[in-house]
């Protein structure tokens, strides 16, 4: 007689499949609990599907007579329940120790924003109220865009002979020589101000001040709007010889981000909940795990991100054009345009606070910079290919002389230089202004500075 023969045996061996089985019910517990997704949803299959798989094993555990297939599902549930055993040692291990995961690995491969240059993450080190700046001091080296391009999995090679460059940022996380302490003027805006994949002495800022005499203060951070351009003054902008500021807006998004800070810092005041950006410590290894797993779930699949060629006399250079369209003022909803009348004003009361002249210089998108002069790929969506410019820069002009700030567009010297036959923004993946493009822009704000009383 066989030992599994003895009933008690007999059960004792097909306890693994009978462990197993709950485990995958388990599973979809916690699916169901922590997810809590809508009936019809992919995870509310996927969790109804462990169900009814870890209801199948159980049964197949119990009734399967002995043979092949048994032993099959029995080896198959024994590295399962050891494999759940060894998962839910870590885990408790890490969680009594505060072992935290992301320390050893995992938040490099779940936080995008660690792989990325700088200027391409997302600010995550907090200011007063619901902002965020880079932190500081940083540096890093290597080649920006084909860094991007190479992160975005982009099958165009259009940064391969980029030279290799390292970029600094100052003790407040901006552009800046650790030597400034004292400066003439700031300029405050964007990534269109940071512009983190240009050397220092290239970025609009730096231009304006070769071009002025003066020192200038560079307060620009990428994904940001009006309302933080207020903040950046107020905390980093003060110095004794500072007297004027001019702030840059682009056109793309920054009514966007500017209604996003808005309802921030409505939420704020009301409940005193700010948003939350620090990925933290993790001691949960099943979290640290799926957050790894999901990172790589979201890989972007290789591809090209050209969609559009631009008209260069009798050539034709293959280009991205940007899917973000700048917001119609005939369009614009009432939160969007609370949101920049309250930037706008936030922007004049704090140069007011610190005794500036404030000018705006108003950064187009590259849609507006080259319409009529384009190409569109038919896979670009028909907004895009059929967007019209619009009154957005006379809108903000107005706002701006309601608050005795000085308007200045962008937008006449980049679309000299393109119907001449210059390209004056990266041409694949980004649609920043490359080197020429910040040139362009920053004559603009020097125009601002010089113009300044």
């Amino acid at each position: 007689m066989t030992t599994t023969s003895h009933p008690v045996m007999g059960l004792l061996a097909r306890l693994p499949g009978l462990l197993a089985g709950p485990g995958f019910v388990a599973i979809a517990a916690y699916i169901l609990a922590r997810m809590m997704p809508p009936a019809g949803s992919a995870a509310y299959w996927v969790a109804l599907g462990l169900v009814v798989f870890g209801v199948l094993w159980s049964a197949l555990s119990l009734i399967l007579p002995q043979g092949r297939w048994w032993s099959f599902l029995r080896w198959c549930s024994m590295n399962l329940v050891i494999l759940g055993a060894l998962v839910g040692g870590i885990e408790t291990i890490g969680r009594a120790m505060k072992i935290n995961f992301n320390a050893l690995g995992f938040e490099a491969r779940t936080d995008p924003r660690t792989a990325y240059p700088i200027w391409a993450r997302e600010p995550d080190e907090p200011v007063p109220e619901v902002f965020f700046r880079h932190k500081g001091p940083a540096t890093w080296t290597g080649q920006p865009l084909r860094a991007l391009e190479l992160l975005r999995r982009g099958t165009d090679n259009a940064y391969l002979s980029e030279p290799r460059i390292t970029i600094d940022y100052d003790a407040d996380g901006f552009r800046n020589p650790s030597s400034l302490t004292d400066w003439d003027a700031a300029v405050v805006g964007d990534s269109y101000t940071e512009l983190g994949y240009l050397p220092c002495d290239q970025i609009s800022s730096s231009v304006a001040a070769a071009r002025t005499g003066l020192r200038v203060k560079n307060l620009g951070v990428c994904g940001t709007g009006l309302l933080s351009y207020a903040r950046y003054l107020r905390n980093y902008g003060r110095a004794p010889s500072c007297k004027r500021v001019v702030y840059v807006m682009f056109e793309g998004n920054d009514v966007q981000d500017t209604t996003r800070e808005d309802e921030d810092l409505v939420q704020f005041h009301l409940t005193g909940q700010r948003p939350c950006k620090d990925v933290g410590a993790e001691t949960s290894f099943v979290r640290a795990a799926a957050g790894l797993i999901r990172s790589q779930l979201k890989t972007p699949l290789a591809q090209s991100y050209q969609n559009a060629w631009f008209k260069s006399g009798d050539q034709e250079v293959p280009v991205t054009i940007s899917h973000e369209l700048p917001v119609d003022p005939q369009v614009m909803t009432g939160m969007q345009a609370t949101a920049m009348k309250d930037g706008i004003l936030s922007l004049a009361k704090e140069a007011r606070n610190l005794h500036l002249t404030a000018a705006l210089v108003y950064v187009p998108l590259n849609n507006r910079v080259y319409h009529g002069l384009l190409r569109f790929d038919d896979k670009l969506p028909a907004e895009v290919r059929h967007w019209h410019p619009h009154d957005l820069p006379v809108w903000v002009a107005a706002l701006c002389r309601e608050q005795n700030i000085e308007f200045y567009d962008a937008l006449p010297p980049l679309r000299a230089a393109a119907e001449s036959g210059r390209y004056v923004h990266n041409r694949i993946l980004d649609c920043h202004v490359n080197a020429e493009g910040a040139r362009l822009i920053g004559e603009v704000i020097a125009t601002a500075l010089k113009h300044a009383p």
